[in-house]
């Protein structure tokens, strides 16, 4: 039996073991292979919990038994990400890929014909975006973020600090790395979250059938949101890494897509190295076609690979869309393909008036769920198929997400089939169908169609608009047709009574729904602009136009109740005063008509298509009378400022001028708002800063004549420090 140790003896085993514990961990996760067995590291982790119960004081944040933090007690919060994260553009084929490569050689300018490409396995995973804090001489690990939509996300700091292989301190000194320029304050790594198939069937072996997971990724993205951590620990979830933020890529003088690959290697943060650098598409489509053989064989699921233009100074001369970068693609696999047989055909309208055909299938398993619908796009594809009631058919999952059927089996046809006939009129009001000059799909006409008003309800409370609990399908088409509601605005104005009369609402439920609406008065910006369910503005363009119109807001004084229980305060909830930057839903359409379809249409990202839809919608009787309703019910639309930042430009009006030497003029915008300040397109006795910088033109001249302070990038970077 060991000799009991004193308090400094335990001192230095304890930094001996948590060295050893991480040098083992790095060599199993990170390098892929095992000094020693997995039973060796645990017995060094229990001696470390072991010696730490006995010294408390020697427990440290960073130590390995201390990933496991405590439960969160309500939903998962939501986070404004660093940046803004992007989404990939999805090929499936060899002409689509040649088809890149030429987009990328027109917008460059260039007459290359083949470009440095890096190509990595795509894990299929859940995306999380880790940051790091600078501390001293080390980054500490301070959070953790699902993708969510982009531009905020889930806060799921408490579970992925239970994966093993992600760092909770990374030491740059000792990579021997040196910033080209002063260290970032944050580093913003980004990565995969992913099971094992080994993990998922252990975790399916203790879970009852109709709990068990369909696939790894939906077992990673579960364990990931959960509330407790400690359910997370025994999933032996792990993470690879690819990302860094574009501050911290360029202040340690990254300039390759490899080289922040082996940067992320160096500083010990998980990656897979199973990555290529492709000098041409030859290589690319071996690269390609090695993956799809060997996918089964390795110990994670892949869906393709992701191509990514190497140099960083074309990567930023390329861009981005609204949605995606131009200089990356996710190269996709084939889709699984099963067989089903068509029960039936059935129209269904959407919130715009457009009838999709969707085909009712046998059930069928493909890529992990069971599948019993499929799309059928539209009258023209159903011709071309010339698919009928009865038929077998292939269905596939495109994008190994949407089901769709690809041909028909026509040897398999019964006898006595017939041709679908596309029906003239719209199956819920009975108004006859339109088919737009160019269009490929037939519409309703009707704007009081029930069928188009529940889909414009059901999408007004969905998760990314008004995300309303309490409001289902079955809700909504009650309130519809016993006359409670006619549109979105009307669900503010109903009361207690109106709620109790329906089925299956009592007192608790309707006091819950009630609240919900309330709580949903307050709305951030871009999702109200989703929410109406204006064609052809999604979620991005939404968030486009919340962030890059001025929009007029006012300062507004609310009353808001405390999130304390009754069990924490003798007094129970409490009202408080929050002053909040909003603008009223009339405004927005005000707006709108006075921008014009051609300003409108300037916004990057934006275009003439959604620009003219905005101005259609803008310039409706009834869009002007739904707008008044939803101003009288009270409703106002917060615009970004809750970034979690703290708001250092509040009040403070900055205008841009010329070309900043490594942030776009959309991104210093963004770093204004965010942190409460406004962007003016003009300089005037207001403006507290003129941000400048190379050829900058009248903008920088108005300044020095009405004295208004000048600042360069660097020295705006400094405020924000």
């Amino acid at each position: 039996m060991a000799a009991a140790l004193n308090h400094e003896q335990a001192g230095k085993r304890v930094i001996k073991l948590r060295e050893e514990i991480w040098r083992l961990n790095r060599a199993y996760f990170i390098e892929n292979k095992s000094d020693v067995s997995e039973d060796v590291r645990d017995a060094l982790k229990q001696e470390l919990i072991k010696l730490e119960k006995e010294f408390p004081d020697l427990v440290t944040p960073d130590s390995p038994t201390q990933r496991v933090g405590a439960p969160l007690d309500g939903r998962l919060p939501k986070v404004r990400h660093l940046t803004p994260k992007e989404s990939l553009m999805d090929i499936f084929a060899h002409e689509e890929l040649e088809e890149w490569i030429d987009q990328m050689r027109r917008s460059l300018g260039t007459d290359k014909k083949e470009f440095d490409v890096l190509c990595e396995l795509k894990i299929d995973g859940l995306n999380i975006s880790l940051i790091y804090e600078l501390h001293g001489k080390t980054y500490r690990y301070v959070r953790a973020v699902t993708r969510g939509n982009g531009i905020e996300g889930e806060d799921v700091t408490h579970t992925v600090r239970t994966i093993e292989s992600v760092p909770l301190v990374i030491n740059i000194t000792s990579a021997g790395l040196r910033p080209a320029t002063s260290p970032p304050k944050f580093l913003e790594i980004s990565g995969e979250v992913f099971m094992t198939k080994a993990a998922l069937k252990k975790v399916n072996n203790d879970l009852d059938d109709d709990e068990q997971f369909a696939n790894p990724r939906n077992a990673a993205a579960g364990s990931v949101r959960q509330l407790d951590p400690k359910a997370a620990v025994d999933r032996d979830l792990r993470m690879f890494c690819y990302g860094l933020d574009v501050g911290a890529a360029d202040a340690f003088g990254i300039t390759t897509q490899q080289d922040l690959m082996e940067f992320l290697h160096a500083v010990e943060v998980p990656t897979h190295r199973g990555w290529k650098l492709c000098k041409n598409l030859k290589d690319v489509e071996q690269f390609f076609k090695k993956a799809e053989k060997e996918r089964d064989a390795l110990p994670f699921d892949i869906d393709g690979i992701v191509l990514k233009l190497n140099d960083r100074k074309l990567q930023r001369d390329l861009g981005s869309t609204a949605k995606a970068p131009r200089w990356a693609r996710a190269y996709k696999f084939p889709a699984e393909q099963k067989t089903a047989q068509i029960l039936d055909i059935v129209l269904q309208v959407g919130r715009t008036g457009a009838i999709t055909p969707v085909a009712h299938l046998s059930p069928t398993q493909i890529a992990g769920t069971t599948v019993t619908r499929a799309t059928l796009h539209n009258e023209d594809e159903i011709a071309r198929l010339d698919v009928r009631i009865g038929d077998t058919v292939v269905v596939r999952k495109a994008g190994d997400i949407i089901p769709e059927v690809m041909e028909v089996m026509v040897n398999l046809r019964p006898d006595a089939t017939k041709p679908f006939r596309f029906p003239k009129r719209c199956p819920s009001c009975g108004t006859e169908l339109v088919r737009p000059e160019g269009e490929v799909a037939h519409r309703c006409p009707n704007p009081n169609c029930g069928a188009v008003q529940q889909e414009k309800i059901e999408h007004f409370v969905s998760r990314y608009a008004f995300n309303i609990e309490g409001l289902g399908k079955e809700t909504i088409q009650a309130l519809i047709e016993d006359g409670f509601i006619d549109d979105p605005a009307d669900l503010f104005s109903l009361s207690a009574e109106d709620f109790l009369q329906l089925p299956l609402f009592k007192e608790k439920k309707t006091e819950n729904v009630l609240q919900s609406l309330e709580k949903a008065k307050r709305v951030p910006l871009e999702r109200f602009l989703f929410a109406l369910g204006i064609r052809h503005v999604g979620r991005e363009s939404a968030e486009l136009l919340a962030h890059r119109i001025e929009w007029p807001s006012r300062k507004l004084t609310v009353k808001e109740r405390s999130q304390i229980t009754a069990q924490e305060s003798l007094f129970g909830p409490e009202e408080r005063e929050v002053t909040l930057h909003a603008v009223r839903p009339t405004d927005i359409q005000k707006t709108i008509l006075a921008l014009g379809a051609e300003r409108i249409a300037a916004f990057h990202g934006i275009g003439d298509v959604v620009a003219e839809s905005m101005m259609e919608w803008a310039g409706s009787d009834d869009t002007a009378e739904l707008m008044k309703k939803f101003d009288d019910a009270g409703v106002v639309c917060t615009q970004s400022g809750g970034s979690g930042l703290p708001q250092i430009f509040e009040g403070k009006t900055f205008v841009l001028t010329g070309t900043l030497p490594t942030l776009s003029r959309e991104q210093a915008r963004q770093m204004i708002k965010e942190r409460g300040g406004n962007v003016s397109s003009a300089v005037s006795k207001k403006t507290d800063y003129v941000l400048a910088g190379e050829e900058a033109g009248s903008k920088l001249e108005d300044a020095k004549k009405l004295h208004v302070k000048i600042i360069t990038e660097e020295e705006f970077k400094k405020m924000l420090m």
